[in-house]
C-alpha cells in the first residue's frame, strides 16, 4: 500500500482529522508526559491536572461553555450515559425520550438499553420520507409534552445532513424537555455555541474536525441543570474538596466536577492537546470555506458520473461531509479498496462512499477519485462472463483466424473457435493440465482453533459393494467428506460478507463465471525462502507490467509450488508449534493485494495452501481478506490447487466447477486447465 505522507488524498475527517505536523506533535507530547510521569518525585500530579484542565479550556472556548460546565468524557456514549443516569429518580418514568432515525446509533443503543430500566418509551423519529434524514419539522411533530428528554444529531453521520437548532430548541422549551446536542459530525468545522440557541447538555469527541485521539470525549452540562444531577459513578474527584475522606461526609461539587467520579483519566485529552493547540490557532472561517468548495467539487464530479447525493446540496444544510450512493455495498468497498491501493483514504458504510475533505486535502485528488472511481466501476461492469455479449461474435476480445502467411483473417466467430478446439484437443495441440490433488483419508484438513469453531472431518471413503454379496456386478463407495476438503471451491454463502447474495451458492451461481482465463502470479521462490511470504499490490502491477493486465472475469491464481507438500499433512498446514499462537505459516495475499485485484473486476482467487488466505491472516486488518473481500464481491475462492508449475503466466483457461450442492457453500472440485502445448 501506497503511504499518503502528503495527505492531500484523505478524505476521511469524518473519521480521523489531520493537520501539519500531527504525528510529530502526538510524539512529543507522548514523551513529555512520559518523562514526567517516570520521574522520581512528586510533580506528576500537578503536570497531568493541569494539563487536563488546558484541554477542557480549548474545548470550552470551542463551544463558547463557561467555566465549571464541561468536563472529560471516554466518548459521546460514555458522556450521554453519565448525563441520563444522573437524572433525580424515575423524573424520565412513563415519559418519551426522543431521537431521530439518523442519530448515532451507539447512542440508540444506550438508549434502548436504558428505557426497560428508568420507564421511559424511546421514541425514534422515521427519516423524511424521500430524504436520507430526518427534517426538523417531521421532528417536531412527534416532540409533545411527554418528552422528559431528547438528543439532537446537529450533523448525521449518515448523510452528514445538519439541522438548524434554533427552531427545535425552541420548541423543546415549550414542551419543558432536557435539550441535549451530539455535535460530534461538525464540532470544530462549524461554529457552535451552547448559549445561542441555549441548551442543556452536549456531548462530542475530539476526533474528526479537532483532530484529537480517541477517548478524549466531553460533557457539557448546564450550570443550573447539573446542581439537580446526581450522577451514579460518583467517587472522590466529584467532591468540591477531593481529598475530603470522610465516609459519611461525600457532597457533590457545585459544578461539572460532580461527574468527574474517580482519579480521572487523562491521557487521551494529554495526546490530543496539540491538535486543539494547532485548531486554536487557525483561521475557521477559511477551513470551513475551503471544506465546502471541495465538497461542491465533490458533487460537482459525482453528479457526471450519475451517482446520487445521499447528503444535502445545500450547504447550509449540510456538515462537512458528502455521501454518495452506489449500486450495492460491493461496489462501493471495491472503490474503497482500489483508492486505497493507490493511497487515497476514503471509506463506506454499506452502499454509501463518505468523502469529508479537510484542511490537507488537495483539490487535484477529487478528480484522480473520480476518474479512477470510473474507470474501476467500467471494469467492475464486465466481470461476469456473457453478460457483454451482443451478438458481434469474439471480434471485440481481439480472437481473429490468421492465414499460413501470418496475415490477419476474418474475425473468429464462437462457432470457429469451438470447431478449432475439439481438433486440438484431440491432437493434443491443446493439453489438460489436472489442477486437483487426490482426495482421500489422508488429504490436509483446515485445523481452526477448538474453542473458535468446529472443524471439518477427515474424509471417509465407505465401500458399499466390491464385486461382492453386497453387489456382485459392481463397486461403489460412500464418503464423508465436508465441501471445502481437498483441492476446492469456495462459493460466496461461504463467508459471511457473502450471505445475502442469491445467486451465492454452489447450486444457484452462474456457471458462465467457472471457465475463464487464468493468471498464474509465480510465487514459488519468494514462497521457498519465506513461508509467510505475502503477495501485495506492488507485486501484482509488477507482474503486469511484464505478462499484461488482469482483465475483468479472469481467474487470478498464486503459484507458491505449496502442492509439494501435500503429501505431509504437518508440512502442507505448517501449525505453528506454540500452542497458544491461532494461525500457520503459509503464503498469500495482503489486504491490499485483494483490495486491487477485486479493483480489476477478477471471478475468483485461487491458492495451492489449505485455504485462499494466508495462513496468518486471523491476525490482518480485516482478518481473512481474501474470504472477506472475494465473498463480499460475490467472487469465488479456490484452495488446494496443485500443478500451477506447468501453467503459463497468461493464456490458459481454468476450468473450476463445483458440485450442484442444493445451497452449497463450497465443494471438493476437479479444477481443470487448457494450456497450449506449444507454450510449455
Amino acid at each position: 500500500m501506497l503511504t499518503n505522507t502528503q495527505h492531500r488524498g484523505y478524505f476521511l475527517y469524518h473519521s480521523i482529522g489531520m493537520y501539519p505536523g500531527k504525528e510529530q506533535d502526538m510524539t512529543d507530547a507522548a514523551a513529555e508526559f512520559s518523562e514526567i510521569w517516570s520521574a522520581a518525585n512528586d510533580k506528576q500530579w500537578g503536570y497531568v491536572l493541569q494539563k487536563r484542565q488546558d484541554f477542557i479550556d480549548y474545548w470550552r472556548r470551542i463551544i463558547n461553555a463557561p467555566k465549571g460546565s464541561t468536563t472529560t468524557c471516554e466518548n459521546v456514549t460514555d458522556g450521554m450515559h453519565k448525563l441520563i443516569r444522573s437524572l433525580p429518580e424515575g423524573s424520565l418514568c412513563g415519559k418519551r425520550v426522543l431521537v431521530s432515525g439518523d442519530c448515532f446509533p451507539s447512542l440508540h443503543f444506550l438508549l434502548a438499553g436504558l428505557a426497560p430500566k428508568m420507564g421511559f418509551t424511546l421514541d425514534t423519529v422515521p427519516l423524511t420520507e424521500g430524504k436520507s434524514w430526518v427534517e426538523a419539522e417531521d421532528f417536531i411533530a412527534r416532540w409533545g409534552r411527554d418528552v422528559g428528554l431528547t438528543v439532537l444529531t446537529w450533523v448525521t453521520s449518515t448523510a452528514s445532513a445538519r439541522v438548524d437548532l434554533t427552531p427545535l430548541v425552541a420548541h423543546g422549551r415549550e414542551m419543558g424537555s432536557i435539550i441535549g446536542v451530539d455535535i460530534t459530525q461538525a464540532a470544530g468545522l462549524i461554529p457552535f455555541d451552547v448559549m445561542n440557541p441555549k441548551v442543556d447538555f452536549v456531548i462530542s469527541t475530539s476526533l474528526k474536525w479537532i483532530c484529537g485521539t480517541p477517548g478524549a470525549g466531553i460533557l457539557y452540562v448546564d450550570k443550573a441543570l447539573a446542581l439537580n444531577l446526581t450522577p451514579e459513578g460518583r467517587g472522590w474527584f466529584a467532591q468540591n474538596n477531593p481529598f475530603s475522606w470522610d465516609f459519611n461526609k461525600f457532597e457533590y461539587a457545585p459544578d461539572i466536577r460532580r461527574f468527574d467520579s474517580g482519579t480521572p483519566g487523562s491521557v487521551a485529552a494529554i495526546t490530543s492537546l496539540p491538535a486543539l493547540r494547532w485548531h486554536s490557532e487557525q483561521k475557521h472561517e477559511e477551513m470551513a470555506a475551503w471544506n465546502r468548495q471541495l465538497v461542491d467539487k465533490i458533487i460537482a464530479r459525482a453528479d457526471i458520473l450519475d451517482l446520487p447525493l445521499h447528503s444535502p446540496r445545500d450547504a447550509e444544510k449540510r456538515g462537512g461531509s458528502v455521501m454518495l450512493r452506489f449500486p450495492d455495498k460491493a461496489e462501493a468497498a471495491a472503490i474503497v479498496g482500489a483508492l486505497g491501493v493507490e493511497g487515497l483514504s476514503v471509506d463506506f458504510r454499506g452502499q454509501l462512499l463518505r468523502l469529508s475533505p479537510g484542511n490537507m486535502t488537495g483539490a487535484e485528488t477529487i478528480d484522480t477519485v473520480f476518474d479512477m472511481t470510473a474507470e474501476v466501476l467500467n471494469r467492475r461492469r464486465r466481470r461476469f462472463a456473457g453478460h457483454c455479449f451482443a451478438g458481434h461474435g469474439l471480434a471485440g476480445h481481439g480472437l481473429q483466424k490468421i492465414t499460413s502467411a501470418g496475415q490477419q483473417a476474418a474475425p473468429m466467430s464462437s462457432t470457429d473457435l469451438l470447431g478449432s478446439l475439439g481438433p486440438m484437443l484431440l491432437s493434443g495441440e491443446i493439453r489438460v493440465v489436472d489442477c486437483t490433488a487426490v482426495l482421500g483419508p489422508e488429504t490436509p484438513i483446515l485445523h481452526l482453533p477448538i474453542d473458535f469453531a468446529k472443524n471439518t472431518p477427515k474424509v471417509e471413503i465407505h465401500s458399499i459393494s466390491n464385486y461382492d454379496a453386497d453387489g456382485p456386478f459392481f463397486a461403489w463407495n460412500w464418503l464423508k467428506l465436508g465441501e471445502h476438503s481437498g483441492t476446492h471451491f469456495d462459493a460466496p454463502h461461504h463467508w459471511i460478507s457473502g450471505k445475502d447474495f442469491e445467486d451465492g451458492y454452489t447450486d444457484t451461481l452462474d456457471v458462465q463465471r467457472l471457465m475463464a482465463p487464468v493468471n498464474v502470479i509465480d510465487c514459488s521462490k519468494d514462497c521457498a525462502k519465506d513461508p509467510d511470504f505475502l503477495l501485495t499490490a506492488e507485486h501484482v502491477k509488477v507482474w503486469e507490467v511484464e505478462y499484461g493486465n488482469i482483465n475483468p472475469g479472469e481467474w487470478v491464481v498464486m503459484r507458491s509450488d505449496w502442492d509439494a507438500r501435500s503429501d505431509n499433512e504437518k508440512l502442507f498446514l505448517n501449525e505453528d508449534p506454540n500452542p497458544h499462537e491461532d494461525g500457520s505459516h503459509s503464503p498469500g495475499p495482503t489486504t491490499e493485494c485483494m483490495d486491487y485485484l477485486l479493483s480489476k473486476g477478477i471471478v475468483g482467487w485461487g491458492s495451492q495452501c489449505i485455504g485462499t488466505d494466508a495462513g496468518m491472516a486471523g491476525k490482518f486488518s480485516p482478518p481473512y481478506p481474501a474470504h472477506n473481500y472475494l465473498h463480499r464481491d460475490n467472487c469465488f475462492g479456490l484452495a488446494s490447487l496443485t500443478n500451477l508449475d506447468q501453467l503459463p503466466p497468461k493464456g490458459a483457461i481454468l476450468i473450476a466447477a463445483p458440485l450442484k450442492i442444493e445451497n452449497g457453500t463450497g465443494s471438493p472440485i476437479r479444477a481443470l486447465a487448457l494450456v497450449a502445448q506449444q507454450q510449455e
